[in-house]
């Protein structure tokens, strides 16, 4: 019987690999992302993963949700709330509307193919539904890159930063109070235990957070106010999992009112995040790459399609409609919708949860497929359509094209 990797080397090889194929996609103006999670899929068990015979079953899941938690924190401390009030009324309409949207699009419209075709019976009202929360999740990072990029700046620049900051909040959310439900489908209590869920990791976030921030205050190394901050995300991590709350809403919330309670400026609390943060990064998606199981894809490629389609229709109808309701101009209900495609970290996070609730023992690996396989094809291709509609609205910077 042939001798099993060592987890250290394999670590090794992840991370020396990933880091040369990401600096190798900067030069060719490739999603790091993208690269990452084929990296992961290059080790898989359907490739070199049983070929060189090793397995992460004991340790990845571990360094996932730590790398999970991280990345909720850096999310919640990014959000800037002076971004919320540029636009807070197209922020609010747009978000509610395409959360809707797309639970309605992606939920109900597998729950009827599921219906239609007896080979997908495994996909319940319920599955359907968690499939539309994640689906809900927008990936901040490659509309922020476009952004930067091209100094966009303007109305719907405002209104699209606005929505990126909260929308993997809401998402998350919707996410917990639907896995409230869980198999057996009891309204009434699984709702009760969502919002106590959603509550008690708001609570747990913010006390913590407010501790975090008075403390951060009085470290001027940025050595000791990382590990710091790693130590806060590590227990408020630790806590949700003792107490069963959403450990991605905890850490989110913990990173927004650390950031809040800090009296100097939101670029220097995130400072040392950033010397750790293209590490974690690589860790989370080539991770869940290694995940990846290519003849369950290549069998459920319609469904990356059609989920594909339907998150699309949901998003941008959601919230065209949203944004209707409330009288927003037709320049931006028409355009804001096309920027909220990316799907990255948050939804695969969150899909990575899921595979590890009840009533997913059949169907988690499907649903982990569909969204890696589907982050792959959004990667690619949203810059170019965000790119596009901030184009149309006159708010790109010709000089920077």
């Amino acid at each position: 019987m042939p001798q099993e990797i060592p987890a250290v080397l394999i670590m090794g090889v992840l991370i020396t690999l990933g880091s040369l194929l990401g600096l190798l996609s900067e030069k060719v103006n490739f999603p790091r992302i993208v690269i990452y999670i084929l990296v992961g899929v290059l080790f898989s068990p359907g490739l070199l993963g049983g070929v060189l015979n090793f397995s992460t079953e004991g340790w990845s899941p571990v360094l996932t949700d730590i790398a999970l938690g991280i990345i909720a924190y850096i999310i919640g401390s990014e959000i800037n709330p002076a971004d919320l009030k540029k636009e807070e009324g197209v922020v609010t309409a747009t978000v509610i509307g395409q959360s809707i949207g797309v639970l309605i699009f992606v939920g109900l419209g597998l729950w009827g193919l599921s219906m239609m075709i007896g080979s997908l019976q495994e996909i319940t009202f319920y599955h359907a539904l968690v499939y539309g929360a994640v689906a809900t999740a927008t990936a901040p990072a490659a509309t922020l890159g476009i952004i930067e990029e091209y100094k966009a700046k303007g109305k719907l620049t405002n209104s699209l930063l606005g929505v990126i900051a909260i929308d993997d909040a809401v998402g998350i959310i919707f996410f917990t109070l639907i896995l409230g439900l869980g198999a057996e489908g009891n309204f009434s209590g699984s709702i009760l235990e969502g919002l106590k869920e959603v509550g008690g990791s708001l609570l747990l976030g913010g006390v913590f957070g407010v501790a975090l921030g008075h403390v951060g205050k009085r470290l001027e190394k940025e050595e000791l106010r990382l590990a710091t901050i790693i130590g806060f995300i590590f227990l408020v991590f630790g806590i949700s999992v003792l107490l069963k709350f959403s450990l991605l809403l905890s850490c989110m919330t913990l990173g927004f009112v650390s950031v809040m309670f800090y009296p100097k400026k939101q670029a220097e609390w995130l400072l040392p995040l950033q010397h750790i943060e293209e590490l974690v990064f690589l860790f989370f998606f080539t991770l869940a790459g290694i995940h990846f199981e290519i003849n369950a894809f290549l069998n459920s490629l319609y469904l990356v399609l059609l989920y594909v389609v339907l998150r699309t229709l949901g998003k941008y109808s959601g919230a065209y409609t949203g944004m209707r309701l409330i009288g927003t101009e037709k320049k931006t209900r028409r355009l804001l919708g096309l920027c909220l495609f990316p799907q990255a970290g948050v939804a695969i996070g969150l899909a990575i949860r899921a595979t590890n609730q009840p009533g997913f023992e059949e169907s988690g690996s499907l649903l982990l497929n569909i969204i890696l396989g589907s982050t792959i094809l959004f990667e690619l291709t949203t810059p170019f359509v965000t790119r596009f509609a901030l184009k149309k609205a006159g708010e790109i910077n010709e000089d920077d094209q």
